[in-house]
C-alpha cells in the first residue's frame, strides 16, 4: 500500500524538525535505508543512510564555531505518496558576519512505511540572498562528497 498524504506531511514535518533542532538521528530515522537524496538536483545523489549522514555532516561543518542553520517553512503540499516543501534555509556565521538565505523547493517520495525514499532539492544561484548587513556565506558543495 502506498504512503498517504498524511504520512507524507508527517515525513516532511519530521525532516524539517530535524533540521530545526540539529537532530541527525531524527533525520536519519525518517529516510529509508536505501533512500536517494539529490541536493541540488543535477549533483550526484547521496545514497542510503551513509550518504544522508555525509550530507548532514557537510551542512553542519562549523557548528562548533557558532554556525547556525534554521529552516523557515513556506508551504507543504502532499498528493498521494509524494510531497513538495517550499522553504528557506537560513545559515548564519556570526563570528565572520556572514550569512546565506537559500530558497529551496524539495520534492519527496515517501514509501509505504512512511519513510523518505527519494528526496530532490531544487535550487540554483537565483535562490541565494544575503541577509542585510552581512557578507555572503558560500559553502562548497564539493566538500560533501569528500571522505
Amino acid at each position: 500500500m502506498a504512503a498517504t498524504p498524511e504520512q507524507v506531511r508527517h515525513a516532511i514535518r519530521t525532516y524539517m524538525q530535524a533540521w530545526a533542532t540539529g537532530d541527525k538521528a531524527l533525520l536519519l530515522g525518517i529516510f529509508a535505508p536505501d533512500a536517494t537524496w539529490e541536493d541540488p538536483v543535477g549533483t550526484p545523489p547521496f545514497i542510503g543512510h551513509e550518504g544522508v549522514s555525509k550530507f548532514w555532516d557537510f551542512a553542519h561543518m562549523g557548528a562548533d564555531q557558532g554556525r547556525t542553520i534554521l529552516p523557515r517553512i513556506d508551504q507543504i503540499i502532499a498528493n498521494g505518496h509524494e510531497g513538495i516543501l517550499r522553504f528557506t534555509m537560513q545559515v548564519r556565521v556570526p563570528a565572520e558576519n556572514k550569512g546565506l538565505d537559500l530558497a529551496v523547493v524539495d520534492y519527496f517520495e515517501v514509501n509505504d512505511a512512511g519513510l523518505i525514499q527519494r528526496a530532490r532539492a531544487f535550487w540554483d544561484e537565483s535562490c541565494v540572498s544575503v541577509p542585510a548587513g552581512m557578507e555572503l556565506f558560500a559553502p562548497n558543495i564539493d566538500q560533501a562528497y569528500e571522505s
